[in-house]
């Protein structure tokens, strides 16, 4: 049976990962930050590991009984004030993680990058592997911090052997923050929905982790695929969201003026060191068409694009089995 170390396992992609690997009779090391946040409490080719990327001498021990190792773990939040924050998770995490799987000479390392280091395009071009990052992208503190540690992982690629995963907007189902999924959250059985000009690609979390374990078996280090599916538009997405759950909701276009003085208070706030997601560039991603292609992918992983619909529909159904929480 080969084993997979798995980083930010009780995440949306980590645990639609870590479930995926156990049905196909894999040995799972979940790092977890909180072992009473994981889904899975219990499974008998499941192992548990509560602790720290920061924690080198813990990375080390546990990945050593394992054959592939895939480091998901990242701080998504869009409300710290410097790249500086994200450097400890993002950047530091990564090197730690790479150097315990160089030390332990892991057969394969699966790295989870993002699809926001490549440049967007639109419908008729959309981005791919070969672009550069493109502004706003270049301003965010996450993208950027990701950057850094993608650059960590190209260092390593001639001594490991990598390959980057960068997925584009995933939804599904077990989003228990949520994080991607607070975009299903803002339309479901509201009775207006606001929705700004922009647009983006979205995915299946299933698609993704299809392609992490496909990618355990690459020979070839260095390689990077976008994991895309679905270009729409935010007015387009809340349409399909309105109709799959069957309720009447009123869309309201949000004018880019409203949303760059939102912005510009959004800066204010953050000026005085408060959290909040508001910026003006956090805003201007909103109003930019961000499109990629999963075409690159789709031929060297050998994948099938799920629907973008029967996403929606976990998600759906995943919230509102979760009914419980506090969202």
């Amino acid at each position: 049976m080969e084993s997979v170390f798995v980083t930010g396992a009780n995440g949306l992609l980590g645990t639609n990962l870590i479930l995926m690997l156990l049905e196909q009779n894999y040995f799972v090391v979940a790092f977890v930050r909180k072992r009473h946040s994981f889904v899975i409490q219990r499974h008998e080719n499941l192992k548990i590991v509560e602790g720290e990327l920061q924690n080198e001498e813990l990375l080390i021990k546990e990945i050593q009984e394992c054959k592939f190792v895939v480091h998901i773990a990242a701080n998504t939040s869009q409300k710290l004030l410097s790249l500086s924050e994200y450097y400890s998770a993002n950047v530091l995490g990564t090197q730690n993680v790479m150097k315990a799987c160089v030390k332990n000479h892991i057969k394969k390392m699966v790295y989870i990058g993002t699809a926001n280091s490549f440049g967007y395009g639109n419908i008729s071009n959309p981005g791919n592997e070969n672009l550069p990052m493109k502004p706003p992208y270049t301003k965010l503190y996450y993208a950027l911090s990701k950057n850094q540690a993608q650059g960590i992982i190209d260092k390593a690629s001639s001594k490991l052997n990598i390959t980057t995963i960068c997925p584009t907007f995933m939804l599904g189902a077990y989003d228990s923050k949520p994080s991607s999924g607070r975009i299903i959250l803002m339309a479901l059985n509201k009775r207006f929905v606001f929705y700004p000009s922009g647009g983006k690609n979205f995915v299946h979390v299933n698609d993704v982790a299809k392609a992490i374990i496909k990618s355990l078996y690459l020979k070839q280090s260095g390689q990077k695929f976008i994991l895309a599916n679905e270009n729409l538009s935010y007015k387009d997405f809340f349409k399909k969201v309105i109709h799959l759950n069957n309720q009447k909701t009123k869309l309201i276009p949000l004018p880019n003026l409203i949303l760059m003085l939102l912005g510009v208070f959004g800066d204010f706030c953050r000026f005085f060191k408060h959290r909040t997601e508001l910026s003006s560039v956090n805003v201007k991603v909103l109003t930019i068409n961000n499109y990629y292609t999963n075409k690159k992918a789709l031929q060297a992983l050998n994948l099938e694009s799920t629907p973008i619909d029967r996403a929606i529909i976990s998600s759906l159904d995943y919230f509102k089995q979760n009914t419980s929480k506090k969202y």
